[in-house]
């Protein structure tokens, strides 16, 4: 496809997603009609959300704490209950029962006592909706005392209906336990490491006892060991709302405990956790945000991860090169698009924390036969003059910074600690560097260009690992066959025994308190263990090449922490293993040929999933013998989950649009009623809302659009809705011969993904920029009671 179509595309998604000002669709959940007659009951009533992709933004509650003693709202592929073909909702009693089918139950948001609205940070939400985790939404309600006749409690959902770079995530605590009677303290800890191949950002929480609790925290411990660092307070009997946090960040490696304290002077008997109000709870909520899904439980210091958690790597999925036309990494050296300064193949890639790619080149520094002496000393006398390190944006491949000339040999393997620093193992300077992100030199390890054992000698080193401590893990690892563990000031600590070589690569996880190590030549992945200050002791080994993966060449962590390793033999395809379940893997079409080295987990383009789930890119760093100099650029690949829909290349370029200049906000708690009308306020949407408010509400999950809480009782008529949709269309007629261009490029596009080019009508209806009105025999356009 020529670049010029491309920028026509783009230029007229960028009009569109600005001519476009987002709307906002409000869901309205209330609980029908369902008699009961008895304290402490559960109603859950489940809501069908829009049949497209959304990002819940925010939420409002309706319920008096009189009333009702706390609504939670879980996420559901399908619930025990869904709506009536009518669209009706149904209540059921759910008391202390799964809500969903199946092993998929998160919890997505939580109200008690009088708790205002709650939005989102912008630029953050959960996806929700058709071709998410969660088709629907399920509020469960548990009343405090005999269900009122005139109940109308519920929520308000808030949602967006386009794309937002941050998934909304939710880290949750719960314990069961039995509290002593006529204590004046007595505290209940729960404690889970934090496992993941990214790091959250904290930006709300929630806590939740019942009367007897009088402070609820959240610690973890200092990275120095030093002692703990308090990251939520709260008491309890506050109103139990999502307060906005300090953006705290969690660290995986980072060890969680929340405490509950109670006062239990005033029972006589031992108080139990359960479900009525004269039982205990210590359950904390904590709201987080990332590139991609992150909802698990801590239970009694279990971390409740499963494979089909919202966030985890699909099963069965598709994965092919990256699709979209944004894609675009620096060309390697002598190929077309390659300029001055070539960057040459690629030999490593990682993640910084805040997302962007560290990417390490060989440039014109090759690797052959001649490069090394008998003794291991490099034999070419200077360094390779480019920079070899780049900084990458993952979802363009623009290089946003550049650096290294003159200092590598043979660069092999570049990691980012939490710190934002880069350490780079060079097999020629038999040396690791330790660099700032602007590439100023802070630690060396290893003598300069003299290869050795000892402590204080390298021979090829591999690659390297850090602690949060700023300990670090070297895999000593061509000549040598050993990893060596150092302090943060490069003091040595312990080592390893023999390992098999290729010594490849080193990925410390600290929740587990081992290191992962792949012994290439070998196949295998063996674990050792960080608890003895003298030895690291061999706890386990993973046999890959005897699963049938072939040689393993790099390892990093997958979204829930599990270890994710590259497998590779010349002659097949390489494959992305799950070391510990090494059954499930996924394999990377292509690579049969190209000498896979390394690779790192990332969140894909925004473009090719709007408003529903972000899917997993995986980026591929390829050097070596197989491909010499021709190993290509930096790889990408997407995994696709079963039923995945690639959108068309204008769908692409608007989704695209709408991302610029998107940069996370603040969790806001504010007043009842008042979120959508802030969202107006900042210009997302100025439509007053106008209709009837004189109608009926019989309860259940109904939708409203473009509410506006200066107008209570008012809603948006339908045929305003579908009007507003007409002009829309009309204006999009207006350039109906960019629409033909662009659907010339979109017919290029297809022809270079399928070598097929499908025919093409032009017509001013191919491109809708505005939503479909809504199906008045699905949703009901209703206003919420505020005073209920």
């Amino acid at each position: 496809m020529g670049d010029s179509r491309l920028v026509i595309v783009l230029a007229t998604a960028l009009l569109h997603a600005v001519a476009s000002q987002s709307h906002l669709i409000e869901v309205n959940i209330t609980v029908p009609e369902f008699k009961i007659e008895t304290e402490d009951a559960y109603l859950c009533v489940a809501a069908q959300l829009p049949p497209h992709p959304h990002k819940l933004v925010g939420v409002i509650p309706h319920a008096r704490q009189e009333v009702v003693h706390h609504i939670l709202l879980y996420g559901c592929a399908e619930p025990r209950m869904a709506p009536g073909p009518d669209g009706k909702a149904v209540a059921w009693r759910c008391d202390m029962q799964p809500v969903c089918n199946g092993p998929s139950s998160e919890i997505l948001y939580g109200w008690g006592r009088n708790a205002p609205d709650l939005r989102l940070p912008e630029g953050v939400g959960f996806s929700v909706g058709e071709r998410t985790g969660v088709r629907y939404v399920v509020a469960q309600v548990h009343y405090l005392a005999v269900r009122p006749p005139d109940d109308r409690s519920g929520v308000t959902l808030v949602l967006k209906p386009h794309a937002v770079p941050y998934a909304a995530g939710l880290v949750s605590f719960a314990s069961w336990f039995t509290l002593p009677p006529g204590k004046k303290s007595h505290v209940i800890d729960n404690t889970c490491c934090f496992k993941s191949y990214q790091p959250l950002t904290v930006f709300a929480a929630r806590v939740h006892t019942h009367t007897l609790g009088r402070n609820v925290t959240m610690k973890r411990q200092a990275w120095n060991h030093s002692g703990v660092e308090v990251l939520v307070a709260r008491d309890p009997q506050l109103p139990q709302s999502f307060v906005p946090q300090h953006s705290h960040v969690l660290w995986p490696g980072d060890r969680l405990t929340v405490t509950c304290d109670y006062d239990t002077t005033s029972r006589k008997d031992p108080i139990n956790a359960g479900g009525t109000h004269n039982d205990e709870m210590c359950n904390m909520y904590v709201m987080v945000y990332g590139k991609t899904s992150y909802i698990t439980m801590c239970s009694n210091n279990q971390a409740d991860i499963r494979d089909d958690s919202p966030g985890a790597l699909p099963r069965g999925a598709t994965v092919i090169p990256d699709p979209t036309p944004f894609w675009k990494p620096p060309a390697p050296e002598g190929t077309p698009g390659d300029k001055a300064g070539a960057f040459g193949d690629v030999t490593s890639v990682t993640a910084a924390p805040d997302g962007t790619l560290w990417v390490l080149y060989r440039a014109s520094g090759v690797w052959n036969a001649d490069t090394f002496d008998a003794e291991n000393r490099i034999t070419r006398k200077e360094p390779i003059p480019e920079a070899v390190v780049a900084r990458v944006d993952p979802d363009t491949g623009a290089v946003l910074a550049r650096w290294g000339a003159g200092l590598f040999y043979v660069p092999h393997m570049i990691t980012a600690d939490a710190q934002g620093n880069v350490w780079i193992a060079d097999v020629g300077r038999h040396q690791v560097m330790k660099f700032t992100p602007n590439g100023t030199l802070i630690q060396s390890l290893g003598s300069s260009m003299t290869p050795g054992y000892g402590k204080s000698h390298f021979c090829k080193p591999a690659q390297v690992s850090v602690l949060r401590d700023g300990s670090f893990l070297v895999a000593d690892g061509y000549c040598n066959k050993r990893v060596q563990w150092f302090d943060p000031d490069g003091k040595f600590i312990a080592e390893s025994g023999d390992i098999a070589p290729v010594v490849h690569s080193v990925l410390v996880d600290e929740c587990e308190g081992l290191v992962y190590v792949a012994s290439r030549e070998h196949g295998q992945v063996l674990a050792l263990s960080l608890g003895d200050k003298d030895r690291l002791a061999l706890r386990a080994t993973y046999d890959m090449a005897a699963a049938g993966h072939g040689q393993v060449w790099a390892l990093k962590f997958g979204p829930y922490g599990e270890q994710l390793v590259l497998t590779w033999t010349q002659g097949t395809d390489a494959k992305l293993v799950n070391v510990k379940f090494p059954a499930q893997y996924w394999s990377l079409p292509g690579t049969a040929n190209l000498s896979p080295h390394d690779f790192v987990l990332g969140g894909a383009a925004p473009a090719l999933t709007g408003a529903g789930d972000r899917l997993f890119a995986v980026f591929v760093a390829s050097v070596g013998v197989a491909c010499d100099k021709a190993c290509g650029p930096l790889h990408k690949f997407v995994l696709l989950a079963p039923g995945t829909k690639l959108p068309t290349l204008a769908e692409m370029a608007e989704n695209e649009a709408r991302m610029k200049e998107v940069h996370p906000g603040e969790a806001v708690e504010m007043p009842h009623g008042t979120v959508t009308a802030a969202h107006k306020a900042n210009g997302n949407n100025a439509t007053d809302a106008k209709g009837d408010d004189d109608k009926d509400d019989e309860g259940g999950a109904m939708v409203a659009d473009d509410y506006d809480e200066d107008v209570e009782g008012d809603a948006e008529d339908a045929e305003d809705y579908e009007k507003e949709a007409e002009e829309k269309e009309k204006e999009e007629e207006e350039v109906e011969e960019e629409i033909e261009i662009e659907e010339e490029a979109e017919a290029d596009y297809e022809e270079a993904i399928t070598g097929v080019r499908p025919n093409v009508t032009h017509t001013s209806q191919h491109v809708t920029a505005a939503p479909a009105p809504l199906q008045k025999d699905r949703f009901e356009v209703l206003v919420q009671d505020k005073d209920c």
